[in-house]
C-alpha cells in the first residue's frame, strides 16, 4: 500500500474543509472524555526589554483538545496598561514552524502536552521563556492520578511595593476644618455632609 506523502495529505485535508467537505474528527472520543476539563498553571515570564520585568500570567491547558490560553494576572497600580491575553486558545508548538502555505514544511509540528507542564521547567511560548511555579487544586490532583506526578509549588518571592507615609497638613483656618480636609481627600473637594438628625435635634 503506498502511503501520501505527508506535504500530499495536508493538502487534501486542506482544500476538502476549504471546500466544505470532509471533516476529520480523529480526537472526537479524547473530547467526549475531557471535555470542561481544564489544567491551570501560574507561570512568570522574564521581559528582558526596556519596560519589562517579571510578568505573571494564568495558563489554561484544555485536555479535550490540547490547546493553551494564555491570561495576564492584572494588577491595581502597576503603572502598565492592562493586556488581558497573551495568547488566545491555540495549540502551543515546541518549536514553531512559520510557513506561507500548507504543506510547504515536511517536518512535523511538535505540540506541548499535559506532561510537559510540571512545575520548574521552563517553557516556550512564541519565543517568550515562561516557568511554570503554581497549579491549582485540580491540576494537582489530575497530575498525581494519571501521570503519578507530585506538583510542588515554587515560592517566588515577590517584591512588594515600598508604602509612603504623608501627613496631612494642618489647618489652614480658611473655612472650616472638614473644608480643608476635603482638598486633601480628593482633587475636586465636595461639601461635607450636613447631619441632618443633628440639625433636627438641636434646632432651637
Amino acid at each position: 500500500m503506498k502511503i501520501p506523502p505527508p506535504d500530499t495529505k495536508e493538502y487534501k485535508e486542506y482544500f476538502e474543509v476549504k471546500l466544505k467537505g470532509g471533516h476529520p474528527n480523529s480526537g472526537l472520543a479524547k473530547y467526549l472524555q475531557n471535555d470542561r476539563k481544564v489544567l491551570s498553571f501560574g507561570i512568570v515570564w522574564d521581559d528582558q526589554t526596556l519596560e519589562g520585568g517579571l510578568k505573571f500570567y494564568t495558563l489554561n491547558f484544555f485536555l479535550a483538545d490540547d490547546t493553551v490560553e494564555v491570561k495576564e494576572i492584572a494588577e491595581q497600580n502597576n503603572g502598565k496598561d492592562p493586556f488581558p491575553m497573551l495568547l488566545r486558545r491555540s495549540k502551543v508548538p515546541k518549536e514553531p514552524l512559520l510557513t506561507h502555505y500548507p504543506g510547504m514544511n515536511l517536518k512535523k509540528e511538535e505540540h506541548y502536552k499535559a506532561e510537559d507542564l510540571v512545575i520548574g521547567k521552563t517553557i516556550n511560548i512564541f519565543s517568550r521563556p515562561c516557568l511554570i511555579y503554581d497549579c491549582d487544586e485540580f491540576t494537582k490532583g489530575w497530575f498525581k492520578e494519571v501521570l503519578g506526578i507530585e506538583q510542588v509549588p515554587i515560592d517566588l518571592k515577590k517584591h512588594k511595593p515600598t508604602k509612603f507615609w504623608q501627613p496631612v497638613p494642618p489647618y489652614n483656618g480658611f473655612g472650616s476644618e472638614e473644608d480643608s480636609l476635603g482638598s486633601v481627600y480628593s482633587l475636586q473637594p465636595k461639601p461635607p455632609r450636613k447631619d441632618v438628625n443633628k440639625m433636627f435635634t438641636f434646632e432651637i
